[in-house]
């Protein structure tokens, strides 16, 4: 399995394993605090890796094709959303 597809999972159990901390315990209880900073953490490891990967895959001008990819823009959204309904 790659790298990113293990990152992605651990990334979602974690998620997970918030959610059911939070249910379990106030939103300020030190668990679900410190589970809440284990995902933050994963979410940015997962999206250094994207970026990672689009700058290999675009070369020079990766740095911003990379945030165009990762992050679209206000008009990008609003085609998506558009073309939906």
């Amino acid at each position: 399995m790659r790298e990113q597809d293990c990152l992605k999972q651990t990334l979602e159990q974690a998620r997970r394993d918030l959610n059911n901390l939070q249910y379990k315990y106030d939103l300020d209880h030190p668990a679900v605090l410190h589970q809440s900073m284990v995902l933050d953490e994963l979410i940015n490891q997962y999206t250094r890796s994207n970026v990672a990967q689009v700058k290999k895959r675009s070369g020079a001008a990766g740095s911003r094709l990379a945030a165009e990819e990762l992050w679209p823009t206000r008009a990008q959204l609003y085609r998506t959303a558009n073309s939906a309904s």
